[in-house]
């Protein structure tokens, strides 16, 4: 295990997202604002096992207001479940932020992570590791009054396959997508290696930007498969990242928000579960 440390460590530096403040001006008004962001995937009917498992999950909630009402939820949940028969073997994780608002000033925002990791599948000169897959992502992102709050969702979904031995990278899979409204910061993109293959009659993207709703929706189906020339060990990582903001600031900034804190409705949790075992 104590070759994968820096692997670990820089999995776990994702699950410590940090939304940065924006700035943002406005005339004081009743706003009603929402946001979402949804991901899960599903890892399956694995041609061989990992020599050890884990899982991680992270959520980070924050709700701020001065006048008005708002609430942050974040949830994750991880779960990988090795059987003798690697076809049966399974992974699965899923991530959920959202956070709402209305009145006139207040800030809310919700962040959640999780993570499954498959350590040291080996595979032999000439054999093949692969695996079948599934998973979603979903934004959405509404408001009433675009000259007086906004509303942001974002989601990052991938899965990584590295040499255990040198942790390089072999061959990944991501869907970002990211929703700014008002805004024209919007879209949804997919980048995979050429090991990986999408079933085109199970997988379908639907988008919807501009304007005071928005969504963006990623749902596919697909398999990872690759021949391996020498003796390989192999982890396979699974991550997702979910974070949204809902605001409606007064004509200062955010940030009055933030250095008002005496008078403020202000609260704030965040929880961190990990678990690791052999198999």
């Amino acid at each position: 295990m104590k070759r994968h440390s820096g692997l670990i460590n820089r999995i776990l530096l994702l699950a410590t997202p940090v939304m940065a403040s924006s700035m943002l001006v406005a005339l004081p008004s009743q706003a009603a604002t929402f946001g979402s962001s949804e991901a899960t995937f599903n890892i399956e009917n694995f041609n061989r096992n990992p020599l050890g498992i884990r899982t991680i999950t992270d959520t980070v909630t924050n709700a701020i207001s001065t006048d008005g009402q708002v609430n942050a939820n974040a949830d994750a949940n991880a779960n990988f479940e090795v059987d003798p028969n690697p076809a049966l073997t399974f992974a699965s994780n899923s991530s959920i932020s959202k956070a709402q608002g209305q009145g006139v000033s207040y800030i809310g925002e919700g962040q959640s992570f999780a993570g499954v990791i498959g350590y040291d599948f080996l595979v032999q000169p000439g054999e093949t590791f692969s695996f079948d897959f599934n998973g979603l992502l979903d934004l959405k992102t509404s408001i009433d009054n675009p000259t007086a709050e906004n509303a942001t969702a974002n989601g990052l979904l991938k899965f990584d396959l590295y040499d255990s031995e040198s942790n390089s990278l072999l061959d990944s899979f991501t869907i970002a997508g990211n929703l700014a409204t008002p805004g024209n910061n919007d879209a949804l993109e997919l980048k995979q290696s050429s090991s990986i293959t999408l079933d085109p009659a199970q997988s379908s993207y639907n988008t919807s930007f501009g304007g005071t709703q928005e969504i963006a929706q990623a749902d596919v189906k697909g398999k990872y498969s690759r021949t391996f020339d020498k003796s390989t060990y192999l982890t396979l990582v699974e991550t997702k990242t979910n974070q949204v903001r809902v605001q409606a600031p007064e004509p200062s900034t955010v940030l009055s928000l933030l250095f008002g804190c005496g008078i403020l409705g202000m609260t704030g949790k965040r929880k961190r579960k990990a678990a690791i075992s052999g198999c």
